[in-house]
């Protein structure tokens, strides 16, 4: 009876519909990076999860200010000194008030998450329980940050204090994003960013929150929660001061255990990215259809590719997230195929996926995730047509706008077929070495003076 009457006369129904509105309004309304490649949220529950925590750059603040202006509230009414008065303990009051608020901003997270689950199976998504960890950590995170809200308006009652407070949770999530976001502004990584509830963009569909992100994550939250309970419910300073143990010991405990570097953040998924294999063509469980249809011409390329020394001789999906910061990792034994950037992949023909295979004679691109350069795109074309005996676009993002320029790799792939075979081979073997080690122009390898 008094939960549900708190319910009624809180501020808690309009956090939990502020979170909601706010929320969808920029899965649905806006079309940010988390409708496009290597990430779409509806490509996987555990990316739904990871996106959502993204967000939390603009929700965390709301369930602070929203706990801020809750918690002014005895202060407004004037009864704080009736309350003080009463025999009845202050977490009797405090559990209710905080049980209210909590529930409802916790529940409208939840209600997001359940949209982009909705959305995920509509799609023909990814489903698996991987997310339990990222949108718990999460919703712990939106019930400590409500909780602190209170205990901070509570001790605080003044007017700018619920504004002021969201601000600086507003400053506080951009900056903590910033240091988490590698590769996108200049500003290093620090474990301190950790301690906010918000996460980088998970560039790629198959990865999910290190275990020691989720670990750290959980023990700070959790002592964050305790703090912003204990001081709601604290009558005096002596209460207050122990109060504040919980969240020291939460910092103390999660710090050391967060990782060094951003690159230990994300790691891949192990259900989404298991892999499933044909021989020596694997997949990921995530995309276990595409087996079927890469197991003959993936075996196929591999037997045009073995006359090469130190040919490749297994076939595997990539499932590191996609890098800003420098080109995809390579192994001279390995063809990696990028399922997550090359979306095209996902509906390729037998044709295009032997190309995919052959492109760069087994090498992905040294360049940038999203573009590339000429040079590289026409070395890759080319060693590909060397196999096939056909110039063809190469099925990923960057060969989309090959046809917009054709000229110079046209011109060079004649000058390439006209030399004798055994000088073909022989630039052939030196491209891989220019793929392998990222060094040197890689068109300039096969066609000499190109450029002139």
């Amino acid at each position: 009876m008094v939960l549900r009457i708190e319910l009624r006369r809180s501020i808690a129904p309009w956090a939990g519909l502020a979170l909601l509105v706010v929320a969808l309004g920029f899965l649905f309304l806006l079309s940010g990076p988390w409708w496009k490649v290597p990430a779409p949220w509806t490509a996987n529950t555990t990316t739904t999860a990871l996106w959502l925590r993204f967000l939390l750059v603009f929700l965390w603040p709301i369930a602070v200010g929203a706990g801020a202006i809750q918690g002014m509230r005895d202060s407004r009414s004037g009864m704080v000194e009736l309350l003080a008065t009463t025999s009845r303990p202050g977490w009797h009051r405090a559990i209710r008030l905080a049980g209210a608020v909590g529930a409802l901003s916790g529940l409208a997270f939840l209600l997001v998450f359940g949209v982009g689950l909705a959305e995920v199976l509509g799609h023909g998504g990814f489903v698996s329980a991987g997310f339990l960890p990222v949108v718990l950590v999460g919703l712990l995170a939106v019930v400590a940050g409500s909780w602190a809200g209170l205990a901070v308006g509570r001790l605080l009652p003044h007017p700018l204090t619920a504004p002021a407070l969201a601000v600086l949770s507003l400053v506080g999530s951009i900056l903590a994003w910033t240091s988490l976001e590698g590769g996108v502004l200049s500003v290093e990584y620090n474990r301190f960013g950790v301690l906010a509830p918000v996460l980088g963009q998970p560039r790629g569909a198959l990865v999910t929150t290190a275990a020691s992100v989720d670990a750290g994550q959980l023990v700070w939250f959790a002592g964050l929660a305790a703090t912003g309970f204990l001081l709601l419910a604290a009558n005096s300073v002596r209460a207050r001061l122990l109060g504040l143990l919980p969240v020291v010991a939460g910092a103390a405990i999660a710090l050391p255990v967060f990782p060094a570097s951003g690159d230990g953040l994300l790691v891949p998924d192990s259900v989404a990215a298991q892999k499933v294999c044909d021989g020596p063509i694997c997949v990921t469980r995530a995309h276990e259809d595409r087996l079927a249809a890469l197991a003959v011409p993936g075996r196929e390329a591999l037997a045009m590719l073995a006359k090469l020394p130190g040919a490749p001789t297994r076939i595997e999906e990539e499932t590191a997230p996609n890098s800003l910061a420098g080109p995809p990792a390579r192994d001279p034994g390995v063809v990696r195929l990028d399922f997550q950037r090359n979306d095209v992949l996902l509906t390729a023909n037998a044709d295009d996926l032997r190309l995919a295979v052959l492109s760069g004679a087994g090498l992905p691109s040294c360049g940038h995730p999203y573009g590339g350069s000429l040079a590289d795109l026409g070395a890759r074309m080319i060693a590909g047509a060397y196999f096939t005996g056909e110039l063809k676009p190469l099925p990923e993002y960057a060969g989309r706008w090959y046809a917009s320029q054709p000229g110079p790799v046209t011109q060079a792939w004649a000058d390439f077929r006209a030399l004798p075979r055994e000088v073909q081979f022989t630039r052939i073997v030196a491209l891989r070495q220019a793929l392998l080690t990222c060094q040197g122009d890689p068109l300039d390898t096969l066609v000499p003076g190109y450029r002139r």
